[in-house]
Formats: C-alpha cells, sequence, structure tokens
C-alpha cells in the first residue's frame, strides 16, 4: 500500500471528484481508487528521476522549520511579469539541497481583511519605508532554516522593490489572511521543481508555462498536468478558520482508512504504557513533554489534548504500518511555560478494529 506525503481537498476538487462521483461516495472504494492514483504519481515521477518518498521534506512540516512570506512591490514594475521579475532576484540564494514548497500571489485580496496592524508588526524590513499594502506580491516558502531566511533576506535588501519578509510560523491573523490569498507554485527538491503545466495532456513534461527559466538558474523543470499537482503537490498553509478543512480531514483519512471519520466525535486513545514507559520516561521525549508542560499530564489529558489539535489541524504524511495499519500525523502548535510557541509532529494511527485514533509518538 502506498502512502501521501500531503492530500489537498481543501481548495481544489480533484478529491471530491474522485469520491463522489468516481466512488460514488463509498470510503472502501475511495481508498481503492487513491491507490492507483498513488501508482500514477509515483511512475510519473520516476519517468522524470525523480522518487516520490524524496519529497517529504518539501511536503510534510517539520517541527522546527520557518514559514517565510517574502514580499515585492509590482507597482509600476517594468516587465511584463512581476512574478517572474521577483524570481530573478531570489532564485540565486536558494541553496542547493532546498527541499520546500513555494506559493505565492498578491496580498490585496477581496476574500479576505488584510490585518495591517498584525502585518506591519510582524514585518522585518530591509530599511525603514512605508509600504504600499495594495501592491504587494508575496513569495512563501515552508521548511525554511534560519539561515535560508536570512541569506535570502540579505541577497533581496539592496532591491528597492523588496519590503522585507514575514516569519508565518505560527498561527496567527497574518497567516489566516494568507493562507486563502497565496497557491502552490512550486516544489523544489534540490535541483529540481515540480510545477503544474496546464489542464492539457501530456501527464507529465517538463514545460515552464510562466516562463522562469528554471534551468538557468540550476533546476531541472518537471511539469505535471494541473489537476495532479493541485491534488497531490499543493502544500496547505495552515489557517484557524479555513473553510473545508473538516471536508479536506475527512477525504485524507478515508484515503487510508477506507472510512468516514469525523475527527470531532472520534475517541482519541493514549495508552497508559505509551505515557509512562515512553514519552515521560525516554530521556529525550520527557525533555519534549516539560518543554511544553505536559509533564505531569494523564493519558485521558493527553488525550484531549491529541483530539483537539488533531481537529484544528491539517493532516500530512498518510501512509501505513508494515501490518496495514493507517497512519498520519499533525503539526500541532504549543504554548511554552515562557511563553514562547513551540511545534511538535503527533504521528497517529487508526485503529481499525477498535474504531479509535492512537497517539504513536510526539517529535
Amino acid at each position: 500500500m502506498l502512502g501521501f506525503h500531503t492530500l489537498n481537498a481543501r481548495d481544489n476538487t480533484l478529491m471530491h471528484l474522485i469520491f463522489f462521483e468516481f466512488a460514488k461516495s463509498d470510503p472502501q472504494l475511495f481508498r481503492r481508487a487513491m491507490q492507483e492514483e498513488a501508482k500514477q504519481i509515483h511512475a510519473l515521477l520516476a519517468s522524470r528521476g525523480i522518487r516520490y518518498k524524496d519529497l517529504k521534506s518539501s511536503l510534510v512540516p517539520t517541527d522546527d522549520g520557518v514559514q517565510a512570506v517574502f514580499l515585492y512591490d509590482w507597482w509600476e514594475e517594468a516587465s511584463w511579469n512581476y512574478a517572474v521579475a521577483f524570481a530573478k532576484k531570489y532564485l540565486p540564494s536558494l541553496r542547493k539541497d532546498l527541499r520546500t514548497s513555494v506559493l505565492h500571489g498578491d496580498l490585496h485580496d477581496l476574500r479576505a481583511s488584510m490585518p495591517t496592524h498584525a502585518v506591519e508588526a510582524a514585518l522585518v524590513q530591509p530599511r525603514p519605508q512605508s509600504v504600499n499594502w495594495q501592491t504587494q506580491y508575496a513569495v512563501y516558502f515552508n521548511n525554511l532554516s534560519q539561515g535560508d531566511v536570512a541569506s535570502i533576506h540579505r541577497s533581496l535588501s539592496n532591491e528597492p522593490r523588496y519590503n522585507g519578509y514575514i516569519d508565518v510560523s505560527f498561527a496567527s491573523p497574518v497567516r489566516n489572511f494568507i493562507s486563502p490569498t497565496l497557491t502552490p507554485r512550486w516544489v523544489i527538491s534540490r535541483r529540481k521543481v515540480i510545477l503544474a503545466h496546464g489542464g492539457d495532456d501530456p501527464l507529465v513534461s517538463n514545460e515552464d508555462p510562466v516562463g522562469y527559466n528554471l534551468p538557468a538558474y540550476g533546476y531541472e523543470v518537471v511539469s505535471l498536468m494541473d489537476s495532479y499537482f493541485a491534488g497531490f503537490f499543493s502544500y496547505k498553509v495552515e489557517a484557524t478558520d479555513a473553510q473545508q478543512a473538516a471536508d479536506d480531514r475527512m477525504l485524507n483519512l478515508a484515503a487510508i482508512t477506507g472510512e468516514l471519520i469525523d475527527v470531532e466525535s472520534v475517541d482519541v486513545l493514549v495508552h497508559p504504557d505509551k505515557l509512562d514507559k515512553y514519552l515521560l520516561r525516554d530521556e529525550n521525549k520527557l525533555r519534549l513533554m516539560t518543554n511544553i508542560g505536559l509533564q505531569d499530564v494523564s493519558p485521558d489529558e493527553l488525550a484531549s489534548v491529541v483530539k483537539t489539535k488533531l481537529s484544528q489541524s491539517y493532516i500530512y504524511d498518510l501512509r501505513f504500518a508494515v501490518d496495514g495499519t493507517p497512519l498520519f500525523a499533525v503539526a500541532a502548535e504549543f504554548e511554552k511555560p515562557d511563553g514562547g510557541l513551540t511545534r511538535r509532529l503527533l504521528a497517529l494511527k487508526h485503529d481499525q478494529a477498535q474504531r479509535v485514533i492512537s497517539l504513536v509518538t510526539m517529535y
């Protein structure tokens, strides 16, 4: 059985089409159909020398990765395409072994009201200057290191149109705003870039319809039909109020469990041995639990925490254990005793016999 680093049923129709049309709303048929899609995806990537498993670091959030948005003023940009113009500025600064998802878009969006004061407070500028928030183009990267952020910022600082960056690693009004505003552009895996080339055949090619001229920067282009890119390669920026988040979680879980699971009502279990003999005994895990103030938690209390985080988060890293047990993860945010925020990945499994979700580990 093949797994998925990420599935996007939030803002594209492919998953819904497969579930409601092809699988006739039968979750078992849906899981079988998704396995066929997974085989297709693996084969398409392999034809271009890419192993699907190598994309995990680009598509699954890490516990310490930085999510950052870099801003560029498009007003009176001399070129015909400001997205390409900005790319020429930041592409040379990306390290050669970087694995990341890139999203982009104009920040002025009528679907949401920009939290201007919060945006201005979070903005790290290259120089003191006023910003016209009606003319800002944003490029988002996930899973950056602090060094990556500093390098990109430094390389752009002499560009007059560059207005700085915002760290959106944790939940905030700013991240809630950009989540529906930005759209997936690329998946970068070292020296290869995966992107969408449109809705027509071929399924896989080496097209760059926008004209970024990525080979000039040392990248090999692998392009996919829009529906495949949107469904299987779209990193979803977390938001506390995202539309269709519940449907997204339901279809993600159905893709590996063959069941319709409502995370709001499903029972979540933390076995006492998991807590007492592992999370609170292993030195590294105890340090992790203490760091988020859970060193004295009971199994039931931790189960309640896990259930809350599950109902608030997107689901990633969908796969199967050796015995066929469905496994998945969520990226959960916690407040530390000192008031700071940190992110932990919760590895979970679905026990089909007991019809519960159990905690496997935290890291």
